[in-house]
């Protein structure tokens, strides 16, 4: 099998934290683990003005950790992620075309897949605030929307089907679900 497990152990009391990556425009708090364990494989295309791109997501987390890898349709690594609840690590393939960020990819399954009352309580004190209805998920930064989650397919445990449009960095996913498995613990 080509997907390569990640583990990694998070600070019991670290459910969410804040990172900034370098150069970039502060990004939404990044959310700790969530339950129950679980590997989920996913297409992921990527739309840009002028450009498109379509690779492979798996997403493997439980109370414990979050790791993610990006590979192509033919199984070649693409990125690799991990979150220890204050760093996140990756490393990203030339392949890997420079507007993908793997920080980004995460902190945007994050606002699609992750409980409400968990986004919701991290975003309390930030200038992020998040609106949801029940196809819908709006993001705002200091007011503005950034991004906007709409359920194509939705699923009371795991979407199967999920465009989200990120206004501020100029870009859409189309998120199809392949595989979700539980794990046992």
């Amino acid at each position: 099998m080509w997907f390569l497990t990640f583990c990694l152990v998070l600070s019991s009391c670290a459910l969410l934290n804040k990172f900034e990556i370098t150069g970039q425009p502060e990004l939404m708090p990044v959310a700790g683990p969530v339950g129950p364990s679980r590997r989920i494989v996913q297409q992921i295309t990527a739309l840009w003005p002028k450009r498109k791109e379509t690779f492979l997501c798996v997403l493997e987390l439980d109370k414990q950790h979050i790791a993610m890898a990006g590979l192509t349709n033919d199984g070649v690594s693409l990125f690799n992620l991990t979150y220890d609840g204050k760093t996140i690590v990756s490393d990203k393939s030339p392949l890997l075309p420079d507007p993908v960020a793997p920080e980004l990819i995460i902190t945007d399954l994050q606002l699609v897949y992750w409980p409400v009352s968990v986004l919701q309580k991290n975003l309390r004190a930030s200038p992020w605030r998040l609106e949801v209805d029940s196809n819908h998920r709006r993001l705002y930064y200091q007011g503005v929307k950034t991004v906007e989650v709409n359920y194509l397919s939705p699923d009371a445990i795991w979407a199967k089907s999920v465009e989200l449009i990120n206004y501020r960095n100029s870009y859409r996913l189309y998120i199809k679900t392949i595989s979700y498995e539980p794990l046992s613990e």
